[in-house]
C-alpha cells in the first residue's frame, strides 16, 4: 500500500436520532461518575468489523463483499452500561447479543476473509457503543440504562477522517438488512 491514497475504515451499525440523543444521555451520565473525554454524538456507533487504513483503491472490493451479505433486520436492547479497565472505554450494550447481529457479523467477516483483507478479527465479538475515552470507573457506581430498543435496518461503511477537532465519521456506504431471512423463505 505504499503511496497509494488510504482510508480509515469499519463496517458499523449506525443509530438513528433517537437512539443517539439516548446514547448521548448516558455519555453524560456516564462522564459524571468517570470523566474522560465523551464521543462527539455524531460519532455515535456500534462497529462491527475495523478494518483499519486500506488503500482507496480497493473501496469497490469492499462494497462487493458488503453487497453479498444477507442480514436480517433484528432489535437490539441496550440495557448496561459498563468500563474497560485496560483500554479505559466506557461503553453501553446489550445483556444479550442477537442472533442476527451475530449472523451479520460473521458474514462479513467471512467475505472479508475471501476477498484478502486484513481486519480486526477478535475471537469472541463483544457489541458495544463506546461513549467515553481515557475513562476512570475503578469502582465508581455505574449509573442505570433505561432499556434502550435500536432496531437496526442496515449496516454501513464508515471512513474516519482526522481532523483539527479530532476524528470525525463519514458514511461513505449503505446496505439494508432484509425484513426476512432467505431460509424463511422457502418455508
Amino acid at each position: 500500500m505504499t503511496g497509494e491514497p488510504a482510508a480509515r475504515l469499519f463496517f458499523a451499525l449506525w443509530p438513528d436520532a433517537r437512539v443517539r440523543r439516548a446514547l448521548d444521555e448516558a455519555g453524560r451520565k456516564l462522564h459524571a461518575v468517570c470523566g474522560g473525554r465523551r464521543m462527539q454524538a455524531p460519532n455515535v456507533h456500534l462497529t462491527l468489523v475495523f478494518l483499519g487504513n486500506i488503500a482507496e483503491a480497493r473501496l469497490d472490493e469492499l462494497r462487493a463483499v458488503a453487497g453479498r451479505v444477507s442480514g436480517i433486520r433484528f432489535t437490539m436492547t441496550l440495557d448496561r452500561l459498563g468500563w474497560w479497565r485496560h483500554n479505559r472505554v466506557a461503553w453501553a450494550a446489550p445483556q444479550e447479543t442477537p442472533q442476527a447481529l451475530k449472523g451479520l457479523v460473521a458474514q462479513l467477516q467471512d467475505g472479508l476473509r475471501n476477498a484478502g483483507f486484513a481486519f480486526d478479527d477478535r475471537p469472541v465479538f463483544a457489541p458495544h457503543i463506546t461513549l467515553l475515552r481515557n475513562a476512570r470507573c475503578n469502582g465508581a457506581e455505574m449509573p442505570p440504562l433505561a432499556p434502550l430498543e435500536w432496531g437496526a435496518d442496515e449496516f454501513v461503511l464508515v471512513k474516519s477522517v482526522t481532523t483539527d477537532a479530532g476524528a470525525a465519521y463519514e458514511v461513505i456506504g449503505r446496505w439494508g438488512l432484509s425484513e426476512i431471512s432467505e431460509e424463511n423463505d422457502a418455508l
